[in-house]
């Protein structure tokens, strides 16, 4: 088949040729060349309406005339049948962050990628923020909903617009767990128990919808009190601050003095209990020694006596510092010094000479009638 319609004889129609036969045959050739070029298109269209592509973290979701097919996660180069088939890839594994109260530059519908870096508060949407508190208070907040998508059929079929669907339902249930919390619990130290409420019962309703979402985390960026009573809430919010202060002080003076008090109380109720110990043994001691002595004086009443005595004048003399005796007429004589400088004896060398100036002390006292201050009596029979 030749290419050019003119024949062989180069660009130029030959002599004698027809102008009528050369227009029918450019006109066969431009049909012929119209039909090669639309089958290409054809072809090209074809085929890439029967590849698609699914990267790491994506999930395909193949439906055939609105019924699904199946769902493919295998990432790679993947086929379909061409203009039956309808394919929509989900990625599955980033986060998404829905702004509430205000709008970041790389936010798409107040809805962006968590891994974007967006712009600081730039663009605020007031209507958004203000919320009706439980104590009838008006409170400016702005947050975020990060989720995921879990389920690709769920989030491309179950809802006909599912990311309005999310901000429309996290709004409402925004509003209505602050509207349960007084404006004291929004603004210090309550917020982390609003933000898990919101999050458990916004998943309870996504579950409900079938949104095909997994709400990771609710938080909230800023709130703040009314700009006419602001001040106020600035005084209380510092004022509270020095109370917990004030209170972290106290515990750590407590944490200091508390152990070393505990451990004086445990030290004088061991000492307390040691003399009780104590105090028992030499009782229980002396009795026995008691009953002892007894049961020796019971069997040999002499000798105990003579021994008692003894035994109580070694223990009384050494503390007497002069003894006198008494003559007939009434004159004292000071007969045995025994105050500070008179030499100490042992007392198993002292023993019997004491008792001996002792006994003759006791005789002539007898024998006089008066009695001697300083000497004992002898103990009766």
């Amino acid at each position: 088949m030749q290419d050019n319609p003119f024949g062989s004889g180069g660009g130029s129609p030959p002599r004698g040729t027809n102008v009528a036969q050369v227009k029918e045959k450019i006109i066969n050739f431009l049909k012929k060349g119209a039909g090669l070029l639309i089958i290409a298109v054809l072809l090209v269209i074809v085929g890439f309406n029967s590849i698609y592509i699914i990267n790491s973290g994506e999930q395909a979701v193949i439906t055939r005339f609105g019924d699904l097919i199946s769902t493919e996660t295998s990432t790679g180069l993947r086929f379909k049948f061409p203009f039956i088939d309808r394919v929509d890839i989900v990625n599955f594994e980033n986060l998404y962050v829905l702004e509430f109260g205000f709008r970041s530059n790389t936010a798409d519908g107040g809805s962006r990628n968590m891994m974007s870096d967006p712009s600081q508060y730039q663009n605020p949407v007031v209507e958004e923020a203000i919320m009706l508190t439980g104590d009838l208070n008006i409170v400016h907040a702005d947050w975020t909903v990060i989720y995921k998508v879990n389920d690709s059929y769920n989030w491309l079929f179950r809802v006909d617009d599912p990311l309005t669907t999310l901000r429309i339902v996290s709004e409402s249930t925004y509003r209505r767990v602050v509207a349960s919390h007084v404006l004291d619990d929004i603004l210090t130290d309550k917020k982390d128990v609003i933000s898990a409420e919101i999050k458990t019962d916004l998943q309870s309703i996504c579950n409900k919808y079938q949104l095909g979402v997994e709400i990771r985390a609710v938080e909230l960026q800023d709130a703040l009190a009314p700009e006419e009573v602001r001040p106020a809430f600035n005084d209380v919010s510092a004022a509270r601050e020095e109370k917990e202060a004030k209170i972290n002080e106290a515990r750590k003076y407590e944490n200091e003095k508390l152990p070393v008090a505990n451990g004086q109380a445990v030290k004088m109720v061991n000492d307390a209990e040691g003399y009780k110990a104590q105090r028992i043994n030499d009782a229980l001691g002396a009795t026995a020694r008691y009953a002892a002595i007894e049961a020796e004086y019971a069997a040999n009443p002499g000798i105990m006596r003579t021994r008692l005595y003894l035994e109580m004048i070694r223990e009384v003399l050494p503390k007497v510092n002069m003894v006198y005796f008494v003559d007939e007429s009434g004159n004292t004589l000071k007969f045995l010094p025994l105050g500070q400088g008179a030499p100490v004896l042992p007392a198993a060398q002292t023993e019997t000479p004491a008792a001996q100036p002792a006994a003759q002390s006791a005789t002539s006292a007898g024998n006089s009638g008066t009695a001697t201050p300083s000497a004992a009596p002898a103990p009766a029979r």
